[in-house]
């Protein structure tokens, strides 16, 4: 009983925080320093606090620093339904903005937020523009995983995405394996490719997030693949996300 009466205001405390904590987030996300800025934004990804920060943080959009731009796209996104009036802000940043790991940021926050609000399609031509435009493949390549997300032609994305996993960069590859793990049993053709991918891949980073995407798509046939790869891996979280696809893999029917 005592347990639950202390988890009940653990949770209490965690959903209203004090004036206190929010001046201070408030503060540094206006901090001359722009390291502040970035730190506090950062801390925003995942906090209680960020509900009550949405101005603050759409805000952060139009910084003049790079990566507080990046960084506010991303904690907008995971905000989900409270950030629909930043959609029009995130088209923006993800068209117009010269930073590329900001138009890609906003291109994955736009598709969390199409999938979170599906009522609103206003995302969709613009991230279409940009994943057949846009000079950085990774940002086309998440703008064609945000399409997916949102439920805009499955198939299409997922024949987009396929073209990527031979791309020369290991990042692109790396970024296409993980947007069709996300789409997860209506990519399961791919994974011969992604296959491929996990083979010729050099960072231990990547391999687990390209494991993790085997997994996902939910092919019996990547095991031998899979296995190999486990037995030869030297990275603790690369193992981990290799044994977590083994697993989902033969516990599918």
């Amino acid at each position: 009983m005592y347990a639950c009466v202390a988890l009940l205001t653990l949770l209490t405390i965690a959903a209203d925080p004090t004036p206190e904590q929010l001046a201070k987030a408030r503060a540094n996300l206006v901090s001359e320093k722009p390291e502040v800025r970035r730190a506090a934004m950062k801390e925003l990804i995942h906090s209680d606090l960020s509900p009550h920060l949405f101005p603050e943080m759409a805000a952060g959009l139009k910084d003049s620093d790079d990566d507080v731009r990046s960084i506010a796209a991303t904690a907008i996104g995971n905000l989900g339904v409270k950030s629909e009036s930043a959609i029009p802000a995130l088209i923006a940043q993800m068209q117009d903005d010269k930073f590329k790991e900001a138009r890609e940021t906003a291109a994955r926050a736009l598709g969390r937020l199409g999938k979170a609000i599906p009522a609103d399609r206003s995302a969709v031509k613009p991230l279409q523009k940009t994943a057949a435009e846009d000079a950085d493949p990774v940002t086309r390549t998440v703008a064609l995983g945000a399409l997916a997300m949102m439920g805009e032609d499955l198939p299409g994305q997922v024949l987009g995405l396929r073209k990527f996993l031979s791309h020369d960069e290991a990042l692109v590859r790396m970024k296409a394996s993980h947007a069709l793990g996300m789409i997860g049993l209506p990519a399961k053709s791919a994974a011969p490719e992604i296959v491929a991918v996990l083979e010729k891949e050099t960072d231990s980073h990547r391999r687990g997030y390209v494991a993790r995407a085997l997994g996902n798509t939910g092919d019996p046939a990547s095991l031998p693949a899979l296995e190999k790869a486990l037995k030869n891996e030297t990275d603790a979280g690369a193992k981990g996300e290799i044994r977590g696809a083994i697993q989902k893999l033969k516990a599918s029917p």
